[in-house]
């Protein structure tokens, strides 16, 4: 039987363990040990009672982001001398939800595929090379336990914009391991870096037999129902109670819901002009945005009918 160790990356930013925390911790546990750090005090850390094999929990403000919280959970899994007795060891966070489906098959797939280097998907573009996502990835037993991964981990610290946690310690993860003559598998390779598949396109992630959505994703589904075909109703509910509760975007109140994505500049994979359209029996209607967020211009066309 294959064992596994999940470093588990977490934060709220209300302090609360979730119930879609509580439903992510299950799922794995039903599939190897965790150790959980939050970069976040919480008030209610009873909840985790319930979650068998959980070896460790740290709840503690780091500001190092998900690497600063895989570098304590690494840490404290190799001063307990443990690492060793894992298949593979993984590095997973709370910036999805799910898994919305069962997480065995993935998971299988992955450790079957020959490689020290796995994850649920990869990105690049033109500035990064590519890399697998940091939000889940596996290492074997070869490399989670070498003097490799300990020095990388060890490196880790506090950057003062989110772009370099991006390009230090994401990619730098992987290329890392590359350069090393390891190879990586993921379940899903990104295709082209003008669409960021895992956020833009979540459908497309989910037909891959991949569990999960970004929480960032929901904003790009058509309505507030469409993960139903993959989930429970009542895991359904879960998500969309957390996205009203920490104020993500979804399609209920989304100001660009019915609107069609039609083009999008992204550096670093962060979007930086993007138009949306909506063509009526009357009139097409442009939305520009800057970063995604800010809408700087709006044009209206009007369909007049041919003569």
């Amino acid at each position: 039987m294959t064992k596994r160790l999940f470093l588990f990356a977490g934060y709220d930013k209300q302090g609360i363990i979730d119930d879609t925390l509580i439903h992510y911790l299950t799922a794995l546990s039903a599939l190897g040990d965790i150790v959980l750090i939050m970069d976040c005090e919480v008030q209610d850390s009873q909840k985790l009672d319930q979650i068998k094999n959980l070896l460790h929990t740290e709840f503690k403000h780091h500001g190092e982001y998900d690497f600063g919280s895989y570098k304590r959970g690494y840490m404290w899994a190799y001063d307990k001398k443990i690492l060793g007795e894992y298949d593979w060891v993984y590095l997973v966070n709370d910036s999805v939800y799910g898994p919305l489906f069962d997480l065995a098959p993935a998971l299988e797939k992955l450790e079957s595929a020959g490689t020290d280097l796995t994850g649920m998907t990869s990105f690049f573009d033109k500035f990064v090379p590519k890399h697998v996502q940091s939000w889940f990835v596996g290492l074997s037993k070869k490399i989670a336990s070498s003097p490799m991964i300990y020095d990388f981990m060890q490196s880790v610290k506090a950057r003062s914009k989110k772009i370099e946690v991006i390009c230090k310690y994401e990619v730098g993860l992987s290329r890392t391991i590359l350069q090393h003559g390891f190879e990586m598998f993921v379940l899903y390779e990104q295709q082209d870096y003008l669409c960021h598949t895992v956020y833009e396109d979540p459908k497309t992630i989910l037909e891959n037999f991949i569990p999960f959505v970004k929480k960032r994703a929901l904003r790009n589904l058509e309505m507030d129902t469409l993960l139903l075909p993959y989930t429970t109703d009542a895991f359904n509910d879960m998500i969309f109670a957390h996205a009203k509760r920490t104020g993500l975007e979804y399609p209920e109140k989304t100001a660009k819901h019915n609107y069609k994505k039609v083009f999008r500049l992204t550096i670093f994979a962060i979007p930086i002009c993007t138009i949306y359209r909506k063509t009526q029996m009357k009139e097409t209607v442009l939305n520009i945005y800057i970063f995604d967020k800010v809408r700087v211009m709006k044009i209206v066309k009007h369909n007049y009918p041919a003569n």
